[in-house]
């Protein structure tokens, strides 16, 4: 299913970037997306899954952003934290599961709801850097 989404969104790209800018108010979107994506893989940036393309990308300094935001106030604070399924956002998945925070995460194309919930207290000892992969939310979610 995630392939055949990709595909679709591609199609919608190059039907978007044959049209131009111009045409379609929305097609700027597409131009910088593609702009972006390219220059993450020329420039090395991006890590696996690659290449980039039609993804939320994962990218180097990903771990050292999510440490950046851990040290805001509204972060510390926070009960309960919502954060994407994508690759980039493992190591929030993680600070909020070892931070004792209550963790939702959107439901991949909405497949079988619209969260997954954890709690590390909901977690046997040792599975929580499983439970902030996609696998791991939706095993243990």
């Amino acid at each position: 299913m995630d392939a055949a989404a990709r595909e679709a969104m591609a199609e919608t790209a190059r039907k978007e970037m044959e049209s131009g800018p111009e045409s379609d108010p929305k097609a700027w979107k597409w131009v910088i997306r593609k702009r972006i994506w390219d220059l993450m893989e020329a420039g090395n940036y991006a890590m696996n899954p690659r290449p980039v393309h039609h993804r939320i990308p994962n990218f180097v300094g990903a771990p050292a952003a999510a440490g950046k935001l851990a040290e805001l106030e509204a972060f510390q604070m926070a009960k309960i934290v919502k954060v994407n399924p994508d690759s980039p956002q493992k190591q929030i998945r993680f600070l909020t599961l070892s931070g004792g925070k209550k963790l939702l995460t959107p439901q991949p194309r909405l497949r079988t709801g619209f969260f997954s919930v954890l709690e590390s207290d909901m977690l046997k000892p040792g599975t929580l850097n499983e439970a902030c992969t996609s696998v791991g939310v939706a095993k243990y979610g």
